[in-house]
């Protein structure tokens, strides 16, 4: 299997849930990837909510991407 020419580019945020110090939701890093250009959760406005993770982006990247 390969992969198309067009893979999504993705940006290196702060998580929202911890401010950069580290959580489970972001394995410890305080940091997360989103698709560009990163935009912030419209379900909770970046405050943290199930449909982004509780990481307040929008479009992260999933662990086998």
């Amino acid at each position: 299997m390969t992969k198309s020419t067009a893979d999504p580019v993705y940006d290196e945020v702060e998580c929202q849930h911890c401010t950069g110090d580290g959580c489970s939701f972001c394995d410890t890093t305080g940091r997360v990837f989103v698709k560009h250009p990163a935009q912030k959760c419209p379900h909770c406005e970046g405050i943290g909510c199930f449909y982004c993770g509780y990481t307040g982006w929008n479009d992260l990247k999933g662990k086998y991407d």
